[in-house]
């Protein structure tokens, strides 16, 4: 599963998740005032307002605490949702163990411990999944427009479209990512970047086809089973059997061959 954003880590975001959710739990309260949920803090003995700021600062606590463990291991540890999930949920879940001993004290007995701890769970589970969801949410809408910001524009004259026999669209890239496309059967292999890697894509097509629209993306023929995108091109040398090949700037590709016939129009380009 996909990595959280590092903005997860940072102190400012931390602090606002320590912050809110306790203050959350608290107006909501106080808002709303359920009814089982006052009963149970006032122990019969109407200590409600007591045991409601000491809860929401045990709620305080245990987030910072959490969420200052989280940042001191932001360089060692890489959360994925699932865990950075788990993360949320057992702060839920500490936080009910440490408001279960207060209330557990509390009730002398007159409730076993082991209700006293489960309704301690339910009450701040179902309270404290607002402020998690929301803030949760808000910091990734951050992190999402923030990236949008940043990504380059792309210019839709740059993108080069590939059909295969059936006119059906399967592969769209800009022209700058395509390395060498490669004629083999019926098929063609479109060697391009993609963020950064190379990859195949085997296109069920023939290169005539693809020819015309290749040239108007300034990709080169190079050989009759061979196109190439010139602006990759490291340089064009001879091999000891005097064949041309151009080399390019990627490591770990094969040489594409070039024959005499493409030879002068690549090589003036370059």
């Amino acid at each position: 599963m996909k990595a959280i954003s590092r903005t997860f880590y940072r102190m400012p975001v931390l602090t606002i998740f320590f912050l809110v959710i306790p203050v959350f739990f608290l107006l909501f309260v106080l808002a709303y005032v359920p009814m089982e949920l006052e009963n149970f803090l006032s122990l019969g003995r109407d200590r409600f307002t007591l045991n409601l700021i000491v809860t929401t600062l045990i709620i305080f606590g245990t987030v910072l605490l959490s969420r200052i463990i989280l940042f001191l291991l932001r360089k060692v540890i890489d959360l994925n949702w699932s865990l950075y999930i788990l993360w949320s949920v057992l702060e839920v879940v500490f936080a009910s163990l440490m408001m279960s001993i207060l209330m557990g004290v509390g009730w002398h007995g007159s409730i076993p411990y082991f209700t006293v701890m489960l309704r301690c769970l339910l009450y701040l589970a179902s309270i404290l999944v607002f402020p998690y969801a929301l803030l949760t949410m808000g910091v990734q809408l951050y992190v999402l427009s923030k990236r949008a910001e940043l990504a380059p524009t792309v210019d839709e004259k740059t993108l080069v479209r590939f059909y295969d026999e059936q006119k059906r669209l399967k592969l769209v890239l800009s022209s700058s990512a395509v390395l060498y496309i490669e004629a083999e059967d019926n098929y063609v292999h479109i060697v391009h970047l993609d963020n950064g890697r190379v990859r195949d894509f085997t296109l069920r097509s023939s290169m005539r086809a693809l020819e015309e629209m290749l040239s108007r993306h300034s990709l080169v023929r190079c050989h009759r089973s061979y196109f190439v995108n010139p602006a990759h091109v490291d340089l064009v040398r001879k091999d000891e059997n005097g064949y041309a090949l151009a080399q390019l700037d990627r490591e770990g590709l094969k040489p594409i061959p070039v024959s005499k016939r493409y030879y002068d129009a690549l090589t003036a380009i370059l």
